[in-house]
């Protein structure tokens, strides 16, 4: 497609999400720009800026992550290629209405935002679901999520109140505002790039399709030091999306969280088995693997898995220093400094 390196150019909607590769993008660009592929599968998608950056390089992406909210990151930028929301669709949206249900207000006034602002989310959502064209959901809702992160200090929720506030001007603007900024943003970088691409919402060992060219994983990185499990930071707009009929709400919590969605990848005892399956599920495809020099399994023993599935293995290390979620706050600290490995299985 002609346009194509002009949609390179494009500029991936910002995040404030842990564990983003946005950062990542340049690096990985290089490296799959090395490899013969058509068709490409995100496995474990988060924002999918990954996905993103291979839909903008002509192949045919599909995505997968068991968040829901995730899934419509993808389904709105990824799976959609020309559905945008309109400019009366957005002030319909952002127009209080009080024929709605207060679920959010009651549930989580001053837990996270203001009574004022939780009253505007349960008006929005409604507003939201009597959109009838899924993509516009989906960009609705990917939206909504971006508004909450930006309106929240620190961006996740696994604190209740306001006590890291800094004093950003995110933390001061309308919900509604962060909003339409959004809207903006997502629209602009709606693409089609001439190959059918999808979004999936699953359990990646329960995916039907396994034969890619090329499979890029991303799982949760496990650490004895720190939870990266996401749903606990992000349970909030994963409850969000669909008004909480899919999760239940802990209420045994201060943060009203829900369980969390249990994954073979945040256990030392079963992360092992479930990169041999991984590995094994995709030993046809060319695989990329981003994982954390801080974090298990070390770098040998994931070559090794790689190896035993009968992949040739190349190490790229990469220097990178965290910045967002709960590492934002010692971003300076040389031991926030850690390297970023990309393991080729070719």
């Amino acid at each position: 497609m002609s346009n194509l390196a002009k949609h390179r150019d494009l500029t991936f909607p910002d995040t404030r999400y842990m564990g983003s590769k946005r950062k990542l993008l340049p690096s990985l660009h290089s490296i799959f720009d090395q490899l013969k592929f058509k068709s490409a599968l995100d496995a474990f998608s988060g924002t999918s800026s990954v996905g993103y950056l291979l839909k903008t390089m002509g192949k045919a992406v599909d995505t997968n992550d068991y968040l829901r909210f995730n899934f419509y990151i993808a389904q709105a930028l990824i799976e959609n290629n020309n559905v945008r929301l309109s400019d009366k669709e957005v002030l319909e949206i952002i127009q209080f209405t009080s024929d709605k249900s207060d679920f959010i207000e009651k549930e989580f006034a001053e837990l996270y935002f203001t009574k004022r602002d939780c009253r505007w989310l349960d008006s929005a959502v409604c507003n939201i679901e009597n959109l009838k064209n899924p993509y516009k959901r989906a960009i609705a809702f990917t939206a909504l999520c971006r508004a909450c992160i930006k309106k929240r200090p620190r961006g996740i929720f696994t604190y209740t109140g306001m006590r890291y506030d800094d004093g950003r001007k995110d933390l001061k603007v309308e919900l509604a505002d962060h909003f339409v900024e959004a809207v903006k943003m997502i629209n602009a970088a709606v693409i089609d790039n001439g190959k059918k691409c999808r979004a999936h919402n699953s359990d990646v060992m329960q995916l039907k399709k396994s034969n890619y060219d090329l499979v890029y994983l991303d799982p949760p990185y496990f650490s004895l030091k720190s939870d990266n499990e996401y749903s606990r930071r992000y349970h909030f707009l994963e409850g969000l999306v669909s008004y909480w009929n899919h999760v239940e709400i802990n209420r045994a919590t201060k943060t009203k969280k829900f369980d969390r969605l249990d994954s073979p990848f945040t256990h030392r005892n079963t992360i092992v088995p479930a990169f041999e399956e991984l590995f094994d599920r995709y030993k046809k495809s060319q695989i990329v693997l981003s994982y954390s020099s801080n974090c298990f399994p070390d770098a040998n023993l994931l070559k090794r898995l790689l190896k035993n599935s009968g992949h040739a293995v190349e190490l790229i290390e990469i220097d990178y220093v965290y910045s967002v979620g709960t590492h934002g706050h010692k971003k300076n600290n040389p031991s926030n400094r850690v390297k970023e490995y990309v393991f080729l299985g070719l």
